[in-house]
């Protein structure tokens, strides 16, 4: 069966993206701390009662940010402390009936059900019941510092998890000490005062997800940890999850990706699995992207219509490896338009080349923001024509590809921000904002589609 065939249902979708913690359900007075990092209780619960407003909204497909256990502040579920199962918060919300998260130690623990599970594998039935497909996030590159194993490798240097991990040894720290006194450090200081000196800076002996240290990269080599995913992952599509979007998928190792998601593929072979290749900015932490080049990140430290173009190379490396990946390139062109470095002319004949760069059955999802990018409506400054052009722009069906949409929640509410989720920690609590569904009915573009 050609991908073509098998993932024919995904062509055209209209995909709603919810942030689980701030769609519905959500607390209606919360602290500014709150907002920025904490959990404001949105859950699957609450959903399920919105999901005829999506479905009325023309929408087949929902995608769903992370719900695995996270960590006590983890409001966006991007950082696990147990893969299999579901984070209670992200199921009930406040009202928790149910707060087993289960225990990574124990062998059974992929094949017991919490209620928070069950709550999961209620909202999908209630979704496949409004014909929506339904997509789930995986994290495969990293977990949270306070995961079990983690823990348990930090401290035990024999621990059968050591190797799930990156753990630096002293002789590459030593090195990396060298390496900063060839740079030109000044003075006669001893290698163990700059050793000593870095950990202490760094805080961190082990590889980080972009150098943040509580987020401990995952060894994906290891065949343990690769099981440890697939058996966590099948669990989901067992329930009925149609689709995958992979968080970050540079940061593994390409061979190691492409084994996890074959091995998938063998029981699931009609589940798309959606990649995340947002690679711009991030060179001077090169050490901790395993799936492309020190080189392909240094082209891309800036966007610009060369680097947008490069970009599609990237992604054109991941085709036999990935099904499909989220079109940044298109979200970029858009972004050029708005923001008037390019005119609407030039961003027609950019996007119109951008789609001949890739095969047809090479899954494209045209968006044009998410919970990691300023508002569109931020971006328009409140125009609304300008705002209507961008989404005309997303809706088009660009060289008959048929491709995806996705539209993040919110958008049809005009939802915005004040300032630029840029330049600030926690900055991107400003285009993650508590859905309240005012101004809905004003809007008919999303009905008409």
């Amino acid at each position: 069966m050609s991908s073509e065939d098998k993932f024919k249902w995904i062509r055209g979708a209209k995909i709603y993206q919810v942030f689980l913690d701030r769609f519905a359900g959500h607390k209606e007075t919360f602290t500014e701390d709150e907002l920025r990092k904490g959990f404001l209780y949105g859950n699957m619960k609450a959903l399920i009662e919105k999901l005829d407003y999506i479905k009325n909204l023309n929408f087949n497909m929902v995608w769903l940010t992370p719900f695995y256990v996270n960590q006590p502040d983890g409001y966006h579920g991007y950082h696990a402390e147990n893969y299999n199962h579901v984070d209670p918060r992200f199921a009930y919300g406040e009202n928790i009936i149910d707060n087993n998260k289960g225990d990574v130690f124990d062998p059974n623990d992929i094949n017991v059900e919490t209620g928070a599970d069950l709550v999961l594998k209620e909202l999908i039935e209630e979704c496949h019941k409004r014909n929506l497909k339904i997509m789930m996030d995986f994290v495969p590159n990293h977990v949270y510092m306070t995961h079990p194993y983690f823990k348990d490798a930090e401290k035990n240097e024999n621990s059968k998890y050591r190797d799930w991990f990156y753990f630096k040894k002293e002789e590459e720290e030593k090195e990396e000490v060298h390496k900063e006194k060839k740079k030109g450090k000044k003075g006669k200081k001893k290698d163990e005062e700059l050793l000593s000196k870095k950990k202490k800076r760094d805080e961190v002996t082990h590889l980080a997800f972009l150098g943040f240290s509580d987020l401990p990269k995952l060894n994906l080599t290891n065949k343990d940890v690769q099981t440890h995913l697939i058996n966590s992952t099948e669990k989901f599509l067992k329930y009925g999850i149609d689709a995958v979007r992979i968080d970050h998928c540079i940061g593994p190792g390409f061979q190691s990706l492409k084994n996890i998601i074959n091995k998938i593929h063998e029981s699931f072979p009609n589940v798309p699995f959606i990649g995340e290749i947002l690679p711009f900015g991030i060179s001077d932490n090169s050490e901790t992207i395993l799936g492309i080049t020190e080189q392909d990140l240094k082209k891309l430290d800036k966007v610009n219509l060369d680097s947008i173009k490069y970009l599609d190379e990237v992604i054109n490396k991941y085709v036999g490896c990935l099904d499909g990946a989220l079109d940044f390139s298109f979200q970029y062109y858009v972004d050029m338009f708005v923001k008037g470095e390019i005119d609407e002319k030039k961003c027609n004949e950019e996007i119109i080349e951008h789609f001949k760069r890739f095969d047809k059955n090479f899954i494209l999802l045209k968006n044009i923001d998410s919970h990691d990018s300023d508002r569109i409506m931020f971006r328009c400054k409140n125009n609304y024509l300008l705002f209507q052009k961008a989404m005309n722009l997303l809706y088009k069906n660009w060289e008959e590809r048929n491709d995806p949409i996705v539209v993040y929640y919110g958008t049809e509410d005009f939802m915005n921000q004040e300032k630029t989720i840029y330049g600030e920690p926690y900055g991107d609590f400003r285009c993650r904002q508590p859905m309240y569904f005012t101004n809905c009915w004003i809007n008919q573009l999303f009905k008409n589609n």
